[in-house]
């Protein structure tokens, strides 16, 4: 499984989500990276009116994300469409970045995420 990055990567909610939904549609897919592939996943961050949460995304079909939910310590939560979808980095993209190097580059891939970071 490959983490994916890509900066500055954003875009807002098509429409409005509840709490629990599994997948959500995007404006534009184009700042994203491609995650066509079933091994490969990311990292979103959804900023709500109130609240953020972090969802792992895991797939996408035209502009419609299927994702996990509450990840890295945060919630489910309601957006409304407009809302922005942010790629950002996260504990739980670092962590995943570090594993998939293996053990013998952690300390490279340690240099990098604080590269990062700062």
């Amino acid at each position: 499984m490959a983490t994916k990055f890509s900066n500055n990567a954003f875009s807002t909610l098509s429409a409005g989500i509840n709490g629990s939904v599994t997948t959500f549609d995007v404006a534009s897919t184009s700042t994203f990276p491609d995650i066509t592939d079933p091994a490969d996943h990311m990292y979103l961050t959804i900023v709500g009116s109130s609240d953020l949460e972090i969802v792992k995304v895991t797939g996408l079909s035209g502009s419609t994300y299927t994702c996990v939910r509450g990840q890295d310590g945060t919630s489910g939560i309601a957006a409304n469409g407009g809302d922005r979808v942010e790629l950002r980095v996260t504990s739980a993209m670092l962590t995943d970045a570090l594993s998939e190097a293996g053990p013998e580059h952690i300390g490279a891939g340690f240099s990098i995420a604080m590269s990062i970071a700062l």
